[in-house]
């Protein structure tokens, strides 16, 4: 039976698409159906578009809610331009000219600058061979970088292609990044700085994918970015394009649950109550949040039902951000204090009591503009344990972990703290809804095996976002709500 005949039977009404979040992937996802004339519905919980790409300003202060920066610039105009939109013309960039300053326990600074520009003070470090390096790495990891970037994260996966358009790679694709950089790079100060800069993955180099090296190779070869006027730009130009072709977001709108009749889904109840009949749902919250909250679990089938049981969830973090009156002079746009590569994996031990390892951004080195008269932002990040129970993030411990960050810049810079903004674990599961607090939702070292499909096993049920291929970031957010809306869109042809 075709979608248009099922429609007919099962939804008199014309029922509309529902999006469940208006975060990148749910605001991709309502736009290309929407640019294919299908009609969609859009629900937000919260009071604003962009979920983990979103800002908020504070007395003329733009903090980022979670996503730091831009990188594989040319899959974001891919996702732009399949939803018919213009990236260059809508989302003008910034580029980053000094990602990363890595300070190393024998206080050793590595300081990455624009392309092959590697600087190491405090060390002897024959420069010309260290570049030489990062040439060898960029000439093995540019071919699967392209590959990843033009063929893999463009289409949903499918392991068939991997191997017909991607055997040649293969090889490459077995090891940890810990193994890499110590066949990479001769001095173990640039081998623990290098890998310190993929600590975002929220796992310690041993444990790190090969293929997570690919981070790196795309900020030495393409560079990093921040949209002028900050990341929360990139969800206002897509909102303002949806606007466009007659779709609001209903914000402040939760959902309840998800409606099955029939082995099918045929609509939604939000939290006050109201029915909202749904030719097919797009639900952009993780997977563990759909399948473990809004279905019924009787609806919920067994392989599922174990894929939640055994998720491997990302880690946690708790971020203090301050907006100072004054202006500091950071060495990068990141800046942070880290163990030798073999003990990285410390940075995830942390009980939030002490602050061993200070990691921090100034994203008014490259937008000075998001800070008011001239002043600074510094957002601290300090992950921690994840067998920490969520409800210890009370108020009192979010003040400790605050009094330890001001102490720790206080120790480089003169900070004239004028607002202070501080979230927990808990704040971001209740905030931005993430599932126990996880930053990514499933661990970046999740297979796509342990990823969620976009086309689900329930009839109607489409899913977008962190928890299906490609994963966490934005760009890769973007072509998840493509793939979904894609897939939705082939069965109303």
């Amino acid at each position: 039976m075709g979608w248009r005949t099922m429609m007919s039977t099962n939804n008199p009404s014309n029922a509309p698409i529902v999006v469940i979040g208006a975060g990148v992937a749910g605001l991709a996802a309502a736009n290309l159906l929407a640019h294919e004339g299908i009609p969609v519905r859009v629900f937000e919980i919260n009071d604003k578009v962009g979920g983990c790409c979103a800002t908020t300003t504070i007395d003329g202060y733009t903090f980022n809610d979670g996503a730091l920066f831009l990188g594989l610039i040319g899959l974001l105009d891919h996702g732009f331009a399949r939803l018919g939109l213009d990236r260059n013309e809508l989302l003008p960039l910034r580029k980053i000219t000094a990602t990363s300053s890595i300070t190393l326990p024998d206080g050793t600074v590595v300081t990455l600058g624009q392309g092959f520009d590697v600087e190491v003070a405090g060390r002897a470090v024959d420069k010309i061979c260290l570049q030489g390096e990062l040439r060898r790495m960029a000439d093995k990891w540019k071919p699967v970088l392209r590959f990843a970037s033009e063929e893999l994260l463009v289409h949903p996966f499918s392991p068939w292609r991997v191997l017909q358009k991607g055997w040649r790679h293969l090889q490459k694709l077995h090891g940890t990044v810990a193994a890499e950089c110590n066949r990479l790079f001769s001095d173990h100060a640039v081998r623990s700085a290098l890998s310190g800069t993929l600590l975002y993955s929220g796992l310690p180099a041993e444990r790190m994918p090969i293929s997570t090296i690919l981070g790196l190779v795309a900020t030495v070869t393409e560079g990093l970015y921040l949209p002028q006027g900050g990341m929360g730009k990139v969800p206002e130009v897509l909102s303002r394009a949806l606007n466009s072709r007659g779709v609001p977001v209903s914000l402040n709108t939760g959902i309840e649950k998800i409606v099955i009749e029939g082995g099918r889904v045929s609509g939604i109840e939000l939290n006050n109550g109201e029915r909202v009949d749904a030719a097919a749902v797009i639900s952009t919250a993780s997977g563990m949040l759909t399948f473990g909250s809004l279905i019924g679990k009787e609806h919920v089938p067994s392989p599922i039902q174990q894929k939640l049981t055994r998720a491997r969830l990302s880690h946690q973090s708790a971020s203090v951000q301050f907006g100072l009156s004054n202006t500091i002079e950071a060495p990068a746009h990141n800046v942070s204090v880290l163990p030798w590569m073999e003990h990285q994996r410390e940075i995830f031990q942390q009980d939030g009591r002490e602050l061993k390892f200070p990691v921090y951004s100034v994203p008014t080195r490259t937008l000075p503009e998001l800070a008011t008269n001239g002043g600074s932002i510094v957002e601290m990040f300090c992950p921690v344990r994840a067998d920490i129970p969520l409800e210890h993030w009370d108020e009192k411990h979010k003040e400790q972990l605050a009094d330890m960050c001001v102490a720790t810049l206080q120790r480089r810079y003169d900070p004239n703290i004028a607002v202070a903004r501080v979230r927990s674990p808990k704040d971001f599961r209740d905030g931005l809804h993430l599932y126990e607090g996880a930053l990514y939702g499933l661990s970046p070292a999740a297979t796509p095996r342990e990823q969620f499909s976009h086309v689900s096993p329930i009839r109607g049920l489409f899913m977008a976002g962190q928890t299906t291929f490609p994963g966490y970031g934005v760009g890769t957010a973007m072509m998840s709500g493509v793939f979904a809306a894609e897939a939705v869109a082939r069965n109303f042809k």
